[in-house]
């Protein structure tokens, strides 16, 4: 099997990787990036990605990082599934999963860094600065999804895309960090939708909790 995705699932940026793989039915071989042993840090890996960071795909000798562009380049093996046949469509797709990079995940990674991965790798306490600065990326951030998501099925309208899993795939771990997604029914709705899907329930069943990892 040539296609290979390397990925640590707890993570939502591996998480969202796994789950559009599933999606779209690709045959691919996971390999486990472990980051809670440092397996990201291994010369072998810091091969197919010098920023020692999951996921990472390889196919044919070509690699690939950033979770964005691995799950666009997967979307192109599968036209039409998860990206828009006009322009327009696919200006808005890319627009949220850009979103995604600069704002949600940033958000997100605070409440998910202070409240779940400094406990799973012992590092300590959370910091109540920090957790407050993270929940007012997050408000903000939400503000804005929750918004858009008031007249849409999904977040670029009535068909599920990419952005879709760019943007949900934070919800893999929002118990974990605490999300205080009660104060927004629609991203609740459509979180709903996404954790319904048999990719998301197939990419679950590959998390590992990091405790037993």
């Amino acid at each position: 099997m040539s296609l290979k995705i390397y990925a640590f699932p707890l993570s939502p940026r591996s998480f969202k990787v796994l789950a559009v793989a599933n999606h779209l039915g690709l045959d691919y071989e996971f390999h486990l990036c472990d980051l809670t042993k440092g397996a990201q840090k291994e010369a072998a890996y810091a091969i197919i990605n010098p920023n020692q960071k999951a996921p990472a795909l390889e196919e044919d000798g070509f690699r690939l990082w950033e979770s964005n562009a691995i799950i666009q380049y997967l979307a192109d093996k599968r036209p039409g599934v998860l990206t828009p046949s006009d322009a327009r469509g696919r200006a808005d797709v890319a627009r949220w999963m850009f979103w995604e990079s600069t704002t949600w995940d940033s958000a997100v990674a605070i409440l998910a860094f202070e409240r779940f991965v400094k406990g799973a790798f012992g590092g300590g306490p959370p910091d109540a600065a920090e957790v407050e600065k993270g929940l007012r990326k997050f408000h903000f951030a939400a503000g804005v999804l929750e918004g858009q998501l008031k007249n849409h099925a999904f977040v670029c309208g009535d068909t599920l895309s990419l952005a879709d899993f760019s943007l949900g795939a934070a919800l893999a771990i929002a118990e974990q960090a605490q999300l205080p997604l009660d104060a927004y029914p629609e991203i609740s709705r459509w979180g709903g939708r996404m954790t319904d899907l048999p990719a998301w329930r197939a990419t679950r069943a590959l998390q590992v909790p990091a405790a037993a990892a």
